[in-house]
C-alpha cells in the first residue's frame, strides 16, 4: 500500500535529518527509493556550494553501466529546470539513452530542488518496462521533496557552522568562542526538537492529501497525529519564550503575591496523581508547618510541576516520589526525591542545560521538550534563588530549589 511506503519514506526523512554527511543522506534515500519504487538500480547527481556542475556522488551496488555526465541540454538538466520528474517507459525510443538500453528498459529522473535551491537529480532504473502508475509517480515527487528538504537543512547547518568559525577569528576570540558555541548548540538543539514534529506533520499532510478521496478514516488519523505534534511544538515555543526572555520583559511580567507553600505543593501533586498511577508511583508530601513566600505563582507552579513530572517519568514502577518542604533562615527549601533511574556522574553537571537529556535513547514524545530542568533553574534564579541536584545512577535523584522568602533583584544567567 502507498501509505506503508509513505511511512517508510517519512521514517527515512527523520533519520536523515540527523545525518551530517550529504552523501549518506542521498545514499539512504536511494536505497529506500529502490525498495518503494521496485527499481533495480539508482544513482545521484549533486552540485555543491562552490560549483553548480553536477557530479556523480552515489550509485547503488550492481549498477551495470557507468552513467554519462549530464549534458547541459539533456534530460537531467531539463527535469531540474522544469522541477518535475521525467518518466521514460522505453529507453529504445530515446536517442540520449541508447548507451543504457542493453541494461535497462525504463527509468525516471527525479529533480532535487527546494524553493529556489537546486541540488541535482536522482535516477532510478528498471530492467523491465515500467509504466509508472499514479501511485509510483506520487512516490517519486515525495522522494524528491524529502531529499531536497534534508539537503537544505544539512547545508544550512554547515553554512551556519562555517560562518561561526569565521566569526571566531575576530577580536576577543576567547569570549566570542564561548558565546558562539552556545549559540550553535542552542540552534542545533532547537533544530533537533523541531525537525521531527515538522517532518511528521509534513508526512501526514501528504498522506491525507493522497488519501482524501479514498479514506476519511486515514485522513482523520493523520489530522490527529498533526494535532498532537502541533501541541508539542506549542509547548516547545512556550518554554522557549520563557527562558529566552530579556530581563526587562521578565520584570514587567512577574506578578508577586503571597503564596502558601502547602497549597502550592498540594495543588501540583493533584495534577499528577493520574500520571503516577500509571506506574503505580506514590507521591508523598512530608508534613511541615505551613509558611508563605512572595513569588510569581504561575512560574513557581510550573517549576514544581516540572520536578514532580520528571520524578514520575524517570521513576521506577511501584516506586516513590517524596516532597520535603522546610525553612532555612530566610530561605524556603523544596526537595523532590525519587527512587528511579538516577543520573550518571558524567551527566550530572549538565542537567540544567537547555535541551539536555541524560536518557539519550529517548526521543521527544510529546511529554518532554528538553527544557523542563532549564525552566526549573530559570524560575529559581528570577526569584533570587537556586536549583541543585544530587543523584546516583540506578538509585534515584533529589532535586532541590532554594527560594528567598522575599523576592530579591533578578539574577539571570
Amino acid at each position: 500500500m502507498i501509505s506503508d511506503q509513505i511511512t517508510i519514506l517519512n521514517e527515512t526523512t527523520v533519520e536523515c535529518l540527523k545525518e551530517t554527511d550529504e552523501v549518506k543522506i542521498v545514499a539512504n534515500f536511494t536505497d529506500v527509493g529502490l525498495s518503494v519504487l521496485g527499481a533495480d538500480f539508482g544513482f545521484v547527481w549533486l552540485n555543491n556550494s562552490a560549483s553548480p556542475q553536477l557530479e556523480l556522488v552515489y550509485k547503488s551496488s550492481g549498477l551495470p553501466f557507468i552513467p554519462h555526465k549530464p549534458r547541459k541540454n539533456g534530460r537531467n538538466y531539463t527535469a531540474i529546470k522544469n522541477r518535475k520528474p521525467d518518466f521514460v517507459t522505453e529507453t529504445t525510443k530515446t536517442l540520449d539513452a541508447q548507451y543504457v538500453s542493453l541494461h535497462i528498459k525504463s527509468f525516471v529522473i527525479i529533480p532535487l530542488t527546494y524553493k529556489e535551491s537546486i541540488y541535482g537529480s536522482m535516477v532510478f532504473c528498471f530492467k523491465n518496462t515500467e509504466l509508472f502508475p499514479r501511485e509510483k509517480k506520487i512516490l517519486t515527487y515525495f522522494i524528491g521533496n524529502s531529499v531536497a528538504q534534508a539537503i537544505t537543512i544539512n547545508r544550512l547547518i554547515i553554512s551556519e557552522k562555517e560562518a561561526q568559525k569565521k566569526a571566531l577569528l575576530s577580536k576577543n576570540l576567547e569570549r566570542q568562542l564561548k558565546e558562539e558555541k552556545m549559540k550553535i548548540e542552542f540552534i542545533a538543539n532547537i533544530n533537533h526538537e523541531l525537525r521531527t514534529p515538522l517532518s511528521i506533520i509534513k508526512g501526514n499532510i501528504d498522506l491525507a492529501l493522497i488519501n482524501k478521496s479514498k479514506s476519511t478514516k486515514s485522513s482523520a488519523s493523520a489530522l490527529r497525529a498533526i494535532d498532537q505534534e502541533v501541541k508539542h511544538l506549542s509547548s516547545i515555543m512556550a518554554d522557549l519564550s520563557l527562558i529566552t526572555s530579556r530581563k526587562e520583559e521578565i520584570e514587567s511580567r512577574i506578578n508577586y503575591s503571597e503564596i502558601s507553600l502547602n497549597n502550592l505543593v498540594s495543588g501540583v501533586i493533584k495534577r499528577f496523581i493520574v500520571l503516577a498511577k500509571e506506574k503505580n508511583i506514590s507521591i508523598k508530601l512530608t508534613k511541615f508547618k505551613d509558611f508563605s513566600i512572595l513569588g510569581d505563582e504561575a512560574h513557581l507552579e510550573k517549576m514544581l510541576a516540572n520536578l514532580v513530572k520528571n520524578s514520575i517519568i524517570y521513576g521506577k514502577k511501584n516506586g516513590h516520589t517524596t516532597i520535603v518542604v522546610s525553612k532555612i533562615k530566610s530561605l524556603a527549601k523544596i526537595s523532590v526525591m525519587d527512587d528511579g533511574i538516577g543520573v550518571s556522574k558524567e551527566d550530572l553537571p549538565h542537567l540544567f542545560e537547555r535541551f539536555y537529556r541524560a536518557d539519550k535513547s529517548h526521543n521527544s514524545d510529546g511529554n518532554r521538550t528538553g527544557l523542563g530542568l532549564a525552566i526549573v533553574k530559570w524560575v529559581a534564579e528570577i526569584h533570587g534563588g537556586s536549583a541543585t541536584v544530587k543523584a546516583t545512577l540506578g538509585e534515584g535523584s533529589t532535586f532541590t530549589v532554594f527560594l528567598p522568602l522575599k523576592p530579591t533583584k533578578l539574577r539571570l544567567r
